[in-house]
């Protein structure tokens, strides 16, 4: 089942996704996405079944989300592994009222 606020990450309208460095708009983050990018910006580095169990989050979901925040450079993999942390593009991409995840 996909969660309702599914939607990709991707580049608004006007941008052609040709085009590196200037000009280019901010990825459209989702609900879940926002959380993701939340959660890794606290804990570092985590594997999928775990940030989805730690997030609520179901973890076909999480899966398919962290492929699309990678797809646009706001998550990566480490060496390799299906480990995920956050690059500095994706805490750019966290809204200030974006709330940490642990309180």
């Amino acid at each position: 089942m996909t969660a309702p606020d599914a939607r990709p990450a991707d580049r608004s309208a006007g941008s052609d996704g040709d085009d590196r460095g200037e000009g280019l708009d901010a990825p459209s983050l989702t609900r879940s996405d926002e959380r993701l990018l939340a959660y890794l910006d606290d804990v570092g580095t985590d594997y999928p079944a775990f940030v989805a169990s730690n997030t609520g989050l179901y973890a076909d979901h999480v899966e398919s989300r962290l492929d699309a925040l990678g797809d646009a450079g706001l998550v990566e993999r480490v060496t390799g592994e299906a480990a995920y942390r956050l690059t500095d593009a994706g805490r750019e991409a966290l809204r200030d009222d974006c709330p940490r995840w642990s309180d």
